[in-house]
């Protein structure tokens, strides 16, 4: 199961785990943010290759806009996997 939900004006948090299957309702949802973003990933449990590629997109498409990607509040073994992948070096992981 993954949700994502909204907790204020440019934040969100990423509840559950984002792999392949929930992928594309991922893209989907932050297709439609168009400013700064902050991603709580407290309550994130897992992330595959494929939800990593989902935020890699969105950071993209934000940063080509002007605007940043955060993500907060990662769990060590999320933080982790970002860190493993290199991603910790280009996304702003706070």
């Amino acid at each position: 199961m993954f949700d994502i939900e909204s907790i204020g004006a440019g934040r969100i948090r990423l509840v559950g785990r984002l792999d392949a299957s929930q992928a594309e309702k991922a893209t989907n949802a932050l297709r439609e943010i168009d400013g700064p973003l902050t991603a709580d990933c407290s309550a994130l449990e897992y992330i595959s290759s494929a939800g990593i590629g989902v935020l890699l997109e969105t950071y993209k498409r934000l940063h080509g806009a002007g605007h940043t990607l955060t993500l907060a509040h990662l769990t060590p073994r999320i933080r982790n996997v970002f860190a493993y992948a290199g991603l910790d070096r280009v996304l702003r992981i706070e």
